[in-house]
């Protein structure tokens, strides 16, 4: 139970649990495996967008365009794919768009100094612009099926997209654990100057982490496309807004230097798995961003209090111990006998 209250991860996987069942209790219809597979096969998208935003979120950073990323590479994706491209090279060229517009929000923020959330709001509406001027403002309907094939592929009965995601999660928290280079986003996160004066290169570490935030926007535009064969317009819109909750709500921290890809992987899952949620109660979808917001509100509030009590028990703990192990401070007298007793 304790690690559960000081792992946010946990506790927000123990409290989807608890409305895994309580939904189930109330449509046993949810509780069936192929809906389970299907919740967590529908949270791809948010998931690798949110493990994208987090590595710019660990340098202290925000970044408000990675939905309009992510949609700029499924045009780019859908176009190549119907130019004749061969389906490697058009993924290949899809992350390679997000790449891409992550270097230009990367070279904003590190070499011109601007402003995160004035430079992302910006590249946003500029990544928005260049879907429309790219398709006429249409819609690409007609994209050859090979892309769906790699949707279909299945391994144990669950869809390969699946693993291969949840794989690049983990092997992002393990390099996040374990590589030298990667721990540098908690040290810029955590303290910028400090992590300078210890010869952390700052602003390389800066650069690469809104980079990243690209490239896994244009695997999750990847994704998309093929679960769904097409690319509407709205493709990403508002999912930038979803991925900071997801991270927040999975434990990674707005004030940098705290949280991993598994944080993004819990929040992504508890979001969309909430939203399959409102479908079995039969509530108007209109009311999801609103429900969503209240249990993410609720849940970091929760949170909060936890820990609070937790740090306060153990500040007494300490503060008992101190009690108990210099006795003669609270008995002065005992401590003088003691020390005249010795001399004689």
């Amino acid at each position: 139970m304790n690690r559960i209250v000081k792992n946010r991860e946990l506790l927000v996987l123990a409290i989807l649990g608890v409305l895994i069942v309580v939904i189930g209790a109330i449509s046993p219809n949810f509780l069936r495996p192929t809906t389970l597979i299907n919740i967590v096969n529908s949270s791809l998208f948010l998931m690798l967008i949110a493990i994208g935003e987090m590595f710019v979120i660990l340098t202290r950073g925000i970044d408000v365009s990675t939905g309009a990323m992510a949609g700029l590479a499924a045009v780019i994706l859908g176009v190549s794919l119907n130019a004749g491209v061969p389906l490697p090279v058009a993924i290949v060229l899809a992350l390679l768009t997000g790449l891409a517009a992550g270097a230009v929000n990367a070279v904003g923020v590190t070499a011109f100094r601007v402003p995160p959330i004035i430079m992302t709001l910006g590249s946003l509406g500029i990544y928005r612009g260049l879907m429309l001027l790219i398709t006429g403002g249409s819609w690409i309907e007609t994209i050859p099926h090979s892309i769906k094939s790699v949707a279909a592929f299945r391994v144990a009965g669950i869809p390969a997209l699946v693993w291969i995601s949840l794989a690049i999660a983990v092997a992002v928290a393990f390099a996040l654990k374990n590589l030298k280079q990667a721990r540098y986003l908690y040290a810029v996160g955590d303290n910028e100057e400090g992590a300078f004066l210890l010869g952390i290169p700052v602003k390389a570490t800066v650069f690469s982490a809104y980079c990243l935030s690209g490239l896994f926007a244009g695997a999750a535009a990847v994704v998309f496309v093929a679960q769904i064969g097409f690319v509407p317009m709205q493709t990403g819109s508002g999912q930038e807004l979803k991925a900071i909750a997801a991270v927040v709500l999975g434990g990674v921290s707005l004030s940098g230097g705290v949280g991993n890809s598994m944080s993004a992987v819990v929040g992504a899952l508890f979001l969309t798995a909430v939203d399959s949620m409102m479908i079995f109660l039969k509530i108007p979808g209109f009311w999801n961003n609103a429900v969503g917001g209240a249990i993410l509100l609720a849940v970091v509030f929760i949170d909060y209090r936890i820990r609070c009590a937790v740090k306060d028990e153990q500040q007494r703990a300490r503060a008992r111990e101190m009690d108990q192990s210099t006795p003669e401070r609270n008995n002065p007298t005992a401590g003088s006998a003691s020390v005249m007793g010795k001399a004689t």
